[in-house]
């Protein structure tokens, strides 16, 4: 069953209130770690007229991760992180946050995720993510409507589709297995580029927050994780489209080597962005087995949204995968995956719908 992580936040105005009574025993030592995912697979697309896709793909998903963390004389722990992308991207440097951490909770301060999202559970999986868009790499998805922080391809949103943007995060302690997190987002920047750079009200979302709330513990032979999230995102200025709202809920339940579990997310209010509308629901469910070395899991994926707000219907997401996973050693994985996705466009019989199968094998590196 998935672990669940004392998460903390660090705000460097909280560092400059400990500042005047306490020094560092230590600087900061920088440590490289990271993760590396490389796949290879063959799939089947289902394609429109006057297109034909590859049958093979080879493609990875991988970053180097500095971190680095010192021990005040005080007791409190202040850190940073830096995510490198791997491969050549559009946000090269993934996330890159500081921290200070105590017993008051932790304070995170840069680009990172949110607390709602960062709290989330979901449905197990021990192979290709589908509440996500990985699939997508395999399967093509024609709609219109993106996969990435939306319910149309995952329970995992931010407000507004942010991307990692500049935010300031606090996690409470872990009390009787619960705890709370809440995040602020001054600009809501769903490019993965630039985070520096001013925005103005009137041409983007802006002033977003999130909060989360999960339990986690165990009892009887059972362990048991829970989640719920509310997302917010004030409209820009010049349009009339309403504020961002969503909200989300998990939740996992193992014994004995099984998890089931599942999540739920609706975009009651979704972004409007040339004329396409995020407002809809998603959710999974699904099962795992690990014993060993080995782990075996079921999952399906259901989104849908609003789409193009000019026509009736919605464009609808459906994914189902079966995967193994074998530990070969301490931080080598390999990874198999057999999945279905089907993608229908509200817009019926203008060629925009498309489904397929794929098999796909994951050499999963972490160190």
């Amino acid at each position: 069953m998935k672990k669940a992580l004392l998460l903390g936040t660090s705000a460097i105005v909280a560092a400059g209130m400990f500042a005047g009574t306490a020094q560092a025993a230590d600087p900061i030592e920088i440590k490289v770690g990271g993760f590396m995912n490389q796949w290879f697979g063959y799939q089947d697309n289902d394609d429109a007229p006057g297109t034909d896709t590859q049958s093979f793909e080879q493609w990875s998903n991988s970053e180097i991760i500095f971190n680095g963390k010192t021990t005040l004389d005080n007791g409190l722990e202040v850190g940073v992180q830096v995510q490198l992308e791997a491969n050549t991207s559009g946000d090269q440097i993934d996330e890159s946050f500081a921290f200070v951490e105590g017993s008051f909770g932790r304070f995170m301060i840069g680009s990172e995720n949110s607390a709602g999202y960062l709290m989330h559970y979901a449905a197990p999986n021990v192979g290709l993510p589908i509440n996500s868009g990985s699939q997508t790499q395999h399967i093509f998805n024609p709609t219109g409507s993106s996969s990435f922080r939306n319910v149309f391809g995952s329970t995992f949103i931010e407000p507004g589709g942010d991307n990692d943007g500049q935010k300031i995060t606090y996690f409470t302690p872990r009390f009787s297995g619960f705890q709370f997190g809440v995040s602020y987002l001054p600009d809501v920047d769903p490019t993965g580029g630039d985070r520096n750079s001013l925005i103005t009200e009137q041409d983007a979302y802006h002033d977003g927050f999130t909060v989360g709330l999960n339990y986690v513990n165990s009892f009887s032979g059972f362990d048991l994780a829970a989640s719920g999230g509310y997302y917010y995102a004030a409209e820009p200025e010049n349009t009339n489209v309403d504020n961002f709202q969503a909200f989300s809920l998990g939740l996992n339940v193992g014994f004995g080597g099984f998890t089931l579990g599942g999540s739920y997310a609706d975009a009651t209010d979704g972004t409007i962005t040339d004329g396409n509308s995020t407002e809809g629901e998603g959710f999974d469910v699904g099962l795992s087995y690990e014993t060993g070395a080995l782990g075996f899991s079921v999952t399906y994926f259901h989104g849908e949204v609003e789409g193009d707000t000019t026509i009736n219907g919605e464009d609808e997401h459906d994914s189902f995968a079966g995967s193994v996973s074998y530990a070969v050693g301490p931080g080598v994985s390999v990874i198999g995956t057999v999945g279905y996705s089907d993608f229908e466009d509200e817009a019926a019989g203008n060629g925009d719908d498309n489904d397929g199968f794929y098999v796909t094998t994951g050499l999963a590196l972490s160190f």
